[in-house]
């Protein structure tokens, strides 16, 4: 008798976890509800294509310890808008620099047009963020890591030109993957 009572406890805690949705907002919801914010930016984190980013990135933030996912899509925009206004005034501090050409002096220039307007774009963001538009936020995401990359393609057009912002680029595009990724969990 007891072993059929152990089967029936044990087909009862399969129905369980099997009636818990595994994609989506419901999963990562439920599971940080019940497992506290470590795992919740773990497992949001989990959907993205740059985990260690994501999760050094959004445990970086205090918030992160009260949030919920929607709450953790806004500090991953807040990070990509930062990142965007620190690689600005890094251009900034570049194109100050005596040792530019004129033709890295014009390719900077055109890098602060782009992440000017991909800092707009993020900014933009935030508000169709906070009515839940996620067509508007993921178009306006894309459009800011299309600026980032716009950039990017300005020093390659020049034979043996090296890029000064490779590793600010790859990082500001990480976070801005990132955050399209949460956002798909908000769905």
């Amino acid at each position: 008798m007891a072993s059929s009572e152990a089967v029936y406890r044990l087909l009862g805690v399969m129905v369980l976890v099997c009636s818990f949705p595994f994609e989506g907002t419901s999963a990562v919801r439920v599971y940080g509800v019940t497992a506290g914010y470590q795992d919740l930016v773990s497992t949001t984190c989990s959907h993205t294509l740059h985990f260690d980013v994501c999760v050094s990135s959004l445990r970086s933030d205090p918030r992160s310890k009260t949030s919920d996912v929607k709450g953790l899509a806004a500090i991953a925009l807040d990070l990509s808008i930062g990142e965007a206004k620190k690689t600005i005034s890094y251009i900034d501090s570049l194109k100050s620099r005596a040792d530019n050409t004129q033709n890295q002096s014009k390719r900077l220039s055109e890098c602060m047009v782009e992440y000017s307007d991909a800092l707009e774009n993020l900014q933009e963001a935030i508000q169709a963020l906070s009515k839940t538009s996620i067509d508007d936020v993921n178009e306006l995401a894309t459009t800011a890591m299309t600026d980032s990359e716009t950039c990017k393609d300005g020093f390659e057009e020049v034979p043996n030109s090296h890029f000064p912002l490779a590793d600010r680029n790859q990082y500001f595009d990480n976070l801005c993957g990132n955050f399209l990724a949460i956002t798909t969990l908000l769905v």
